[in-house]
């Protein structure tokens, strides 16, 4: 399987050994001279392994190897020809420093057959071996065959390469790891923070299929009390009747269909009531960030309790720290919320307020009426649609639970909600 990174850059397989040949042999060109003549020690043998595995994939061939020993072999008799060395010798110089490179990826294809998924140890023991036997081969070519290699010191320097070569792969992968773990936290959050709105949105589907029940049993009734007396007109009720029954069984379709799709995502889970808080905050943040204003949202519990009513209890803080926000926005710009979470005996206690311009007393009594909003934008002629109080208003109800609200016109607003607490952690509180 290719590598996504190659993938990525829609490089040919060719291109990838080119590229790598081409990089390992220049980085081949800082070097020291050991021994004899033409045999280098550099840090490409390094590079080279770190290449070899994480960008080539699972190779039966050592082609890469080959192609970086020619472009190794071009390279330094390249430098040599312009240092004015003759060609002959150029080649006869190095050519024992492409083999090393033709070698180690023969060597490691080798190690990894015999060990599909080779673990850090082996991994290791594997690139001391290659780095130390092609090493040896390429001392030995170096010498003219008429000296033994000098075995202690290569193996040392080829057990510095192998452990620098492990450490960047081993630090390579952990720094994929985190990557994926974030991407997967943040996959997490969307998918969580868009089921716990379509819950709530639920609720007012459920709504308007109870209201168009009512206007579907008005048209009916009507058509009974013009049967008889007018038939046109009874004709048209009975007609209005039938499509609005088509119409219920379309929404009726709709609900059952969300409800299947976010019914059992994570109902039976519990969430600590630290990851719920913070999911919160990330969401304000992630809603703030459209906005120009400075809010700061401040989250605290006396008990990080287990939730199994999570996407509940997020619909209601979601629901109360953005109206709180919107009011600021609306207002000066500047504020703060505040959301605690404290524990009373058999119950929890939430409380979201705000230092933002209060609520008017004659708005408070329609604070919980479905379409009612005091958001509206003078700019665009956009109103709110009024339904986010009623939400919680019903979430709350629905868990047996208490709702109110203090308000103070220039101070604030406060809401508090108390709830039973093994109906929200569903008995399963420390």
């Amino acid at each position: 399987m290719e590598p996504a990174m190659y993938r990525d850059l829609r490089l040919t397989l060719w291109q990838r050994q080119l590229l790598i040949g081409v990089v390992v042999a220049l980085t081949s060109q800082v070097y020291l001279s050991l021994w004899a003549e033409g045999f280098r020690v550099s840090a490409a043998a390094i590079l080279y392994p770190v290449l070899l595995i994480a960008l080539t994939g699972d190779r039966r061939w050592p082609d890469i190897g080959l192609v970086t020993g020619l472009c190794v072999l071009f390279i330094r008799v390249a430098f040599d020809l312009l240092g004015d060395m003759a060609l002959a010798r150029a080649l006869l110089i190095e050519y024992p420093g492409g083999v090393f490179y033709l070698c180690y990826d023969a060597l490691l294809r080798l190690f990894f057959r015999l060990r599909r998924a080779p673990s850090p140890p082996w991994l290791a023991l594997s690139l001391w071996l290659c780095d130390f036997l092609s090493n040896l081969l390429n001392l030995w070519l170096s010498s003219r065959f008429t000296t033994l290699p000098a075995v202690l010191p290569l193996a040392g320097v080829a057990l510095v390469r192998a452990l620098t070569a492990c450490a960047i792969l081993w630090a390579g992968q952990g720094y994929r790891q985190l990557l994926l773990r974030s991407e997967h936290e943040q996959r997490y959050r969307r998918l969580f923070l868009m089921t716990a709105n379509l819950k709530t949105e639920l609720y007012f589907l459920k709504k308007d299929a109870e209201d168009i029940e009512g206007v579907m049993s008005s048209a009916y009734r009507l058509y009974e009390r013009l049967e008889g007396q007018e038939e046109e007109l009874s004709a048209l009720a009975l007609s209005i009747a039938r499509d609005v029954h088509e119409v219920k069984k379309d929404n009726l379709r709709i609900i059952r269909g969300l409800e299947e799709d976010v019914a059992e995502a994570y109902d039976h889970q519990a969430m600590s009531l630290s990851d719920l808080l913070n999911i919160l905050e990330v969401s304000t943040r992630q809603f703030l960030e459209g906005h120009q204003g400075d809010i700061r949202l401040e989250c605290r519990y006396d008990r990080d309790l287990p939730i199994r009513e999570h996407y509940r209890l997020l619909s209601v803080l979601k629901n109360l720290v953005t109206n709180a926000a919107e009011a600021i926005l609306a207002d000066r710009g500047r504020g703060k919320v505040r959301v605690e979470l404290t524990t009373q005996g058999e119950r929890l206690r939430l409380t979201v307020a705000d230092d933002g311009p209060g609520i008017p007393p004659r708005a408070m009594k329609m604070l919980f009426q479905v379409g009612y909003s005091t958001k509206f934008n003078q700019a665009t002629g956009d109103i709110n649609r009024g339904v986010g109080l009623p939400a919680v208003r019903y979430i709350v109800d629905e868990l047996a639970g208490d709702l109110r609200v203090e308000s103070e016109p220039g101070t604030g607003t406060t809401f508090f909600a108390e709830l039973p607490l093994n109906t929200v952690t569903g008995g399963e509180a420390p």
